[in-house]
Parts: C-alpha cells; sequence; structure tokens
C-alpha cells in the first residue's frame, strides 16, 4: 500500500490516496480496526512514524476537490489540523487532483487553500475560531492564565516567561486531561514574544506529547496574542519548535484566519502487511 511522509515545520504526516477505498478495503482485510491501524503506522521505530495519518478521499459535494479523514497518532479522529491540511493539499497538488486554488471537505466544514512556490508553501484559511475565553488552570501546585479559544479543535493558550525551560510535557499533560476542559481535553500552548515573533510550544492532544508544530495551535497563539495585546498586528509571524516559521493572517473580528507555512516531502513508500502482524 503506497504513502507519501511529508511535514509541514516539523508536523510530520502519512498522506494516503483512498479514493477508491483501497486503504479501507486494506484496513478489512487484515481485521482490524481504523484506530489500530493508524497507531501502528504512526508508531515510531516499528511504524513509519507520524504525528498524525490522513485519508484523501471522494468529495461529497460538487464543487470541492477532496474530501479528508484526518487522525491522531493514538488512532483518535480529530476535526481539524492545520499543518495536516496543507500537507493534504501538497500531496493532492502532485497527485494532479487539485490546482493551486483548492477546496476540500473536513469535520469542520470547507476548507479553502492555496498552493504557493510550486508546493513548497501552502496558505489555509481556517472557519473562523470562537472567541477567546479567559480561564485559570491550577496544576501541579501553579496556577496558569490563559485563554481557551478552538481554532478547528480546542486550545489553552498561557503566556509564559520561561518557555525555553518549562515542562511541556509535564505540564502539558495535566491541563490537557483538566476537568475544565472536560470530557474532550484540550491542546495547550505556552507563548512567549520573542522580538518580532512569537514562539509557541504546543503539547497536542491525539500526539499527547509535545510536536515540533501545530498549525492550530499557533494560529489559536497568534489570536490569544493580540486579544491580550502581546502583539499589535493582526498579521503575526510564530516561531515553532522545529525552528521553522507559521505565518498567521486575521482580521479584528476573526472572521478571516489564514495559516501559511512551508511544506516538504520526506518520502514516499510502501507498507509491508508484516507491520500489521503479532
Amino acid at each position: 500500500m503506497e504513502f507519501v511522509k511529508l511535514q509541514g515545520t516539523g508536523n510530520d504526516f502519512v498522506v494516503m490516496d483512498n479514493r477508491d477505498g483501497r486503504v479501507d478495503e486494506l484496513i478489512k482485510s487484515i481485521g482490524m480496526s481504523v484506530e489500530e491501524f493508524v497507531s501502528k503506522v504512526c508508531e515510531a521505530h516499528r511504524g513509519v512514524g507520524a504525528d498524525g495519518l490522513i485519508l484523501i478521499e471522494k468529495a461529497l459535494e460538487g464543487g470541492n476537490d477532496f474530501r479528508w479523514r484526518f487522525f491522531n497518532s493514538d488512532g483518535s479522529q480529530a476535526e481539524m489540523c492545520g499543518n495536516g491540511s496543507r500537507c493534504a493539499v501538497r500531496f493532492c497538488y502532485e497527485l494532479g487532483i487539485v490546482d493551486e486554488e483548492v477546496r476540500f471537505e473536513t469535520k469542520v466544514g470547507v476548507i479553502k487553500a492555496w498552493v504557493l512556490e510550486g508546493g513548497r508553501r501552502v496558505k489555509v484559511r481556517l472557519t473562523p475560531p470562537t472567541d477567546p475565553v479567559p480561564e485559570v488552570v491550577s496544576v501541579e501546585g501553579k496556577e496558569f492564565y490563559g485563554m481557551f479559544i478552538n481554532t478547528g479543535v480546542p486550545h489553552f493558550v498561557v503566556p509564559v516567561e520561561d518557555i525555553e525551560d518549562i515542562d511541556v510535557i509535564k505540564l502539558g499533560r495535566a491541563i490537557r486531561f483538566h476537568e475544565k476542559f472536560q470530557p474532550k481535553g484540550t491542546n495547550v500552548n505556552f507563548i512567549k514574544v520573542h522580538r518580532s515573533c512569537i514562539r509557541v510550544r504546543t503539547y497536542e492532544r491525539g500526539v499527547e506529547s509535545e510536536t515540533l508544530a501545530c498549525g492550530t495551535g499557533a494560529t489559536a497563539s497568534a489570536i490569544v496574542a493580540y486579544v491580550k495585546g502581546l502583539v499589535k498586528n493582526v498579521s503575526v509571524d510564530v516561531l515553532t519548535k522545529s525552528g521553522e516559521l507559521l505565518r498567521i493572517d486575521f482580521d479584528e473580528n476573526l472572521k478571516e484566519v489564514f495559516l501559511e507555512g512551508p511544506v516538504k516531502k520526506v518520502f514516499e513508500g510502501n507498507l509491508s502487511l508484516e507491520l500489521f502482524l503479532p
């Protein structure tokens, strides 16, 4: 079974063409659930290794180019993924099923995207976020004053002073499972203004660890930084853990929100059935 691995600012994904149902047929033939299949493929060391897996499928409505199903590395299906959407667009562009302007279907609605620089960069228009809500969360004997916002998936964004030394995994996990965000939990972003941009470190729900980047998290962080007066412009550069930049643009009413950044193809391959044997 063919796949392509792509990454956007260090957020890496396995992408597979399922327009004819071939992946569904494979999963059925090996007697696994979709969740088990995804976690096997995404597992580091034993599998391909990735933050998520994307299935490209036929659009359900005319005028749209394709539909996707997005899965976190633990096999859970997510409503949206910013960097994943950019990688999916690059995949479909190279497959020849989309042009430079793209419309595709997700669980949160139709996303519009633009292929830039021959696919080396992709820009997506995200669905309008919810209004940021102030929250105070107490974990590990500390209080974290942040804001909760949904940019396609839920995010808690908290400004910190010691972003370099903060224990993202320990504190992020504690906040992610905090009772205030149950039953679904939340992604967690620690941010700090850094010269002309903001630095972000993200604990991702579904990956259950810190990732090198998170597109919806970068978007949430940029919006919260603007709302809190930490940045003055509605065009914000976000420095991710990978050291690469994402550009977030939005209007003051948060009705138009855009995420732009680099996309790279890492490699192409074929899954061996041995991967799924006991």
